[in-house]
């Protein structure tokens, strides 16, 4: 019987902890997105949570490690959105492509979860042993291997030219893709100039990055 208290009080506690860590994620997020990480510091996490601060680092170990988490909800989300897109087409080249306007639907739909994530690359250097920057490096190696999973699909198939590297032409289009959305943010006056839109340039750039695998003999 103590046996099974003591298990049931275990059951609890984690049920709580994990409650209230999603509770200053949830918090850290909206600041976060509101001020930025340099601007932002673990007092105005715990004054809206009405926490002290010694009882935050109980849950993060760093406000590295809470941006992190706030991070890892949103590339949780686009890996969705990746599968999704990828289970929904045949050939690689098509699943490469879907892929692309996958991150593009998640960039309109969360542009703060993008802010955020590419940021995140600024700090990686300063906190690799954080909890939370071991578990986004898992989802960067995810969004790697559905490249690469596609990108074999497709020297298969017949869809992708086969004499090119996958590893390296997967982080080719996982770097190229997040560049593409980032540099459409600061284009606005070039592309009104030409009577074009950010969405414009987004699509004309997946459409090259498909160019440049396609397998022309089969075309």
């Amino acid at each position: 019987m103590s046996v099974e208290v003591d298990i049931s009080m275990s059951d609890r506690r984690k049920r709580e902890r994990e409650r209230k860590s999603n509770e200053i994620i949830d918090v850290a997020e909206e600041i976060f997105s509101l001020k930025g990480f340099n601007k932002t510091t673990m007092d105005d996490i715990a004054v809206e949570l009405e926490l002290t601060k010694p009882a935050l680092y109980r849950y993060f170990q760093s406000k590295e490690d809470l941006y992190f988490a706030v991070v890892v909800r949103g590339t949780s989300i686009l890996d969705e959105m990746m599968i999704e897109a990828v289970d929904s087409k045949i050939t690689g080249l098509d699943k490469i492509y879907a892929t692309g306007v996958a991150f593009c639907k998640f960039y309109k739909k969360y542009p703060d979860y993008c802010r955020l994530m590419m940021y995140a690359r600024n700090i990686f250097s300063e906190c690799t042993d954080c909890v939370n920057f071991q578990e986004l490096s898992k989802h960067g190696k995810n969004h790697l291997e559905i490249m690469s999973d596609a990108i074999e699909t497709g020297k298969a198939d017949g869809s992708i030219r086969t004499n090119i590297d996958t590893f390296m032409t997967a982080i080719y289009l996982v770097e190229s893709t997040s560049a593409i959305m980032q540099l459409s943010e600061n284009i606005d006056d070039a592309m009104e100039s030409h009577g074009k839109s950010n969405q414009d340039f987004i699509e004309h750039s997946l459409k090259l990055m498909r160019l440049s695998l396609e397998n022309k003999k089969n075309c």
